[in-house]
């Protein structure tokens, strides 16, 4: 960039017979290149990069979404630059973001069995969760598995003890994303960066509220581990930030910051298990914020129409597992979604999807290419096989934006 190139060097670089000429010269050269060194965290980022004001359009998002992306949606994000003390970088920025992280508490009801008496009763539950102050006027962003199926919705800022009553935008169950807003003056805004220019390797922050709003704030430190994971979690397909900075149940939502103080991510899960450590996740700012900005417009996000069978796919079955298991060749399924169109055709959990309209299918990205050529509505022949028996069931294909129990069929088809 033009700033790093402001001291030219050929200037200095003349013919002459007279050696001090080109000591003076080497040694301004040197001395302005540190100047501009030093200098540069106040130009450029931490790597060498502008900060950019603006996130690209995430590609999942409806081409009348990013049209009206780039005219009349809500601008939300810090607009103002954020100077970072570069001798305690962490210290500086988690002070600044501290009061843009928010807790979130979620009540909702839940039907308890009770089998002494063979009945249900209903009993109250509170889950609890982070969001991102995105805008003054109060909007938040998390996670919708944060909010999914909460008849109230409560706000704690950072702190504050008393919870502020929290109004549900809209929800995209397919990316996880979902706002809320509050009304409350002077607001901490958070800064948004561009994920699209983070490198694996980079320093990162991770903050929220892990298990609650009793260690609300807590700063995780880490780096970037990949920059590009698809991971399949609850019948959603999610490309994500890979992270190493602690996140725990009470961290989605909340924030995963570079060391501009910028947010690049918003923390979302994290794989466990006892083989397993270090392994976070986030959705990028470039995903969540376009989306965001559609929610606070409209109150969803405007998809393009998407067929789907309605079926959770559980595993694919080669000729190997075939052979071992007398299975057939194709993709198992783990569960059918309630009044969705394969349950309404009658398929089961525990079948063996084997073709469409006669067409071989042994895996799932065959399945899901195949199902892409038709429309909504079209009505398609389902080969199957269910306990050494095959047939062929009829499926009028829906449209899976439509129906919000799309989120509960793994890899969404």
């Amino acid at each position: 960039m033009k700033d790093f190139n402001e001291f030219d060097e050929k200037r200095y670089h003349k013919k002459s017979s007279i050696k001090n000429y080109v000591i003076i010269a080497l040694l301004f050269a040197v001395i302005g290149g540190l100047a501009v060194y030093a200098i540069s965290p106040n130009l450029m980022g931490r790597n060498g990069v502008r900060a950019d004001r603006t996130v690209p359009q995430d590609s999942n998002v409806s081409d009348k979404a990013k049209t009206s992306a780039k005219d009349d949606l809500p601008s939300i994000g810090n607009m103002k630059a954020m100077l970072v003390d570069e001798n305690n970088p962490v210290v500086d920025i988690a002070a600044k973001l501290d009061k843009a992280v928010v807790g979130i508490t979620s009540k909702s009801e839940v039907l308890v069995p009770d089998y002494f008496f063979n009945s249900q009763t209903k009993k109250d539950v509170e889950g609890y969760g982070s969001g991102i102050i995105i805008s003054e006027d109060g909007y938040i962003v998390t996670n919708n598995h944060v909010v999914e199926g909460a008849k109230e919705l409560f706000v704690v800022l950072s702190g504050e003890e008393e919870p502020i009553k929290a109004k549900l935008i809209g929800t995209d169950p397919q990316s996880d994303i979902a706002v809320v807003k509050i009304d409350k003056p002077d607001l901490t805004v958070a800064k948004l960066g561009d994920s699209k220019k983070v490198k694996k390797g980079e320093f990162a922050i991770a903050i929220g509220n892990p298990l609650g709003h009793e260690l609300a704030g807590t700063v995780n430190f880490g780096v970037i581990s990949a920059v590009d994971r698809t991971l399949q979690l609850e019948g959603k397909e999610l490309k994500l930030l890979q992270t190493d900075a602690a996140i725990n149940q009470g961290n989605s939502g909340g924030a995963l910051v570079n060391m501009n103080g910028e947010v690049i991510g918003m923390n979302t899960v994290k794989l466990g298990g006892e083989l397993v450590e270090g392994l976070g996740f986030a959705i990028p700012s470039s995903v969540f914020k376009p989306i965001a900005q559609e929610i606070i417009k409209y109150g969803k996000v405007n998809y393009p129409a998407k067929p789907w069978l309605g079926v959770s796919i559980q595993l694919e079955i080669n000729k190997d597992t075939a052979k071992e298991y007398g299975y057939p060749e194709g993709v198992l399924i783990y569960d059918v979604v309630e009044n969705g169109p394969a349950a309404n055709a009658g398929m089961k959990p525990g079948d063996v999807i084997t073709g469409l309209n006669d067409k071989k299918m042994a895996k799932f990205d065959d399945l899901k290419a195949e199902l892409a050529k038709h429309k909504v509505g079209e009505v398609v022949n389902v080969n199957l096989w269910r306990n050494g028996s095959d047939f062929v069931l009829k499926v009028k294909l829906a449209d899976m934006n439509e129906d919000q129990n799309a989120t509960q069929s793994q890899n969404g088809e």
